[in-house]
């Protein structure tokens, strides 16, 4: 092959696996901004790069775009994060103690938050490209900075239904989290996104 043709050939992958890159982006987009509210249980598994399991958890979500969003443990502990769109709340319940962190501190604590948020910032802070090898609406998201959290997220739909992510982390380790009893675009009460403590619980900020 002369250099000519080489050159035509790297292009034209280059190409394509742009387009292909665009593509997922926008499908992707299109999936999530479509979800004004969504509620849905959730059964979470933290594996380690052997594929022990390290916990497993479950509990309900919910999210209102663009910025309320919940999500409930309640095996083994209860644990509950509220953003009410000023600040991320984290209250452990047995502890009786309560966590505010900076909406920008937020992706340390869960990912499924990610979901609730600007879509174009996802773009920002992941590379989105299909799933290879699935006829299925799945995406792979990875992260452009080797400092993130969050190394890669699989997020895969179902007749334009969350069903699953997995993650894996800068720890080697591995969460996969299933979703059930999906609900989209219904009315959701506010009082789902206030956090209402009861006396006596400690407050760290």
């Amino acid at each position: 092959m002369n250099v000519k043709k080489t050159i035509l050939m790297l292009f034209l992958c280059v190409t394509a696996n742009l387009y292909a890159q665009g593509n997922a982006e926008d499908s992707l987009a299109v999936l999530l901004n479509n979800y004004h509210t969504m509620q849905a249980q959730f059964t979470e598994k933290t594996l380690t790069s052997k594929g022990g399991a390290v916990t497993s958890t479950h509990g309900d979500i919910a999210f209102q775009r663009p910025d309320l969003f919940r999500w409930y443990t309640v095996l083994p502990s209860r644990q509950l994060i509220i953003n009410s769109g000023q600040k991320l709340a984290i209250y452990d319940v047995d502890l009786a103690q309560v966590t505010y962190k900076n909406l920008d501190e937020q992706n340390d604590a869960t990912p499924a938050l990610l979901l609730s948020g600007n879509v174009d910032k996802l773009k920002e802070q992941y590379n989105i490209t299909a799933c290879a090898n699935t006829t299925a609406d799945c995406y792979q998201l990875s992260a452009k900075n080797d400092n993130d959290v969050f190394r890669r997220l699989t997020i895969r739909f179902s007749n334009n239904t969350l069903k699953s992510m997995v993650i894996d982390n800068n720890l080697d380790q591995t969460t996969e989290i299933q979703f059930s009893n999906v609900k989209i675009n219904t009315t959701l009460k506010p009082s789902l996104f206030k956090l209402n403590l009861p006396a006596g619980v400690d407050v760290v900020q």
